[in-house]
């Protein structure tokens, strides 16, 4: 006898994606890349594993897919100040807060593990999410401001430094990311980024 379905009479498409990746999420949190186990995600997420699978065939895709929501979500959030001053500073804030939750701090061992390597490299040279990231939104903005010349600065360098400074501030120094650090990392970037 087949399994019962545990998706019958619950939402389809977007709403039961986000559950399965928000599952997926909170499973790296818990257990890791190596220990992720997707009949745990869909039993967490209430759908049965056959639903997980159409939609995602291995574990690497469904992990793939976790990591673009987020970097999706952080973009959303980005606030336009009105200045690259204003902006950076919300950009850090914003993936300190990200970055310092067990979640991020799951999605981040996730994509430094071993196993993981190619599948971020792929993530991170994808041209839609790299079109579609925070920093491209701020950099659009900054540059129509005339604070930015794109072809001077180009927007992956300054996403490095950025989110490089908070990593080594929460993971290595395992310190908080207070106003003045901050205010600190975001003058040096801007600083470099003046026009001549």
């Amino acid at each position: 006898m087949s399994e019962p379905r545990r998706d019958l009479g619950r939402p389809r498409g977007e709403p039961i994606e986000r559950a399965i990746l928000a599952a997926t999420v909170a499973e790296l949190a818990a257990v890791g890349l190596d220990g992720l186990s997707v009949p745990r995600v869909a039993e967490a997420a209430g759908v049965n594993k056959t639903t997980v699978y159409r939609r995602w065939p291995t574990r690497e895709a469904l992990v793939a897919a976790a990591l673009q929501a987020a970097l999706h979500e952080t973009a959303e959030a980005v606030v336009d100040t009105g200045s690259l001053r204003g902006d950076l500073s919300s950009l850090l804030q914003l993936v300190a807060a990200r970055m310092g939750s067990a979640e991020g701090r799951a999605l981040v061992r996730a994509g430094l593990s071993e196993q993981a390597a190619e599948l971020v490299g792929a993530i991170a040279r994808d041209p839609v999410v790299r079109q579609q990231s925070a920093v491209v939104l701020t950099v659009a903005r900054a540059a129509a401001r005339g604070e930015w010349d794109p072809c001077r600065h180009p927007p992956e360098a300054v996403l490095a430094m950025l989110t490089g400074a908070v990593m080594h501030r929460l993971l290595m120094e395992r310190q908080p990311v207070t106003p003045e650090w901050s205010e600190a990392v975001v003058d040096v970037i801007v600083r470099g980024l003046a026009r001549p």
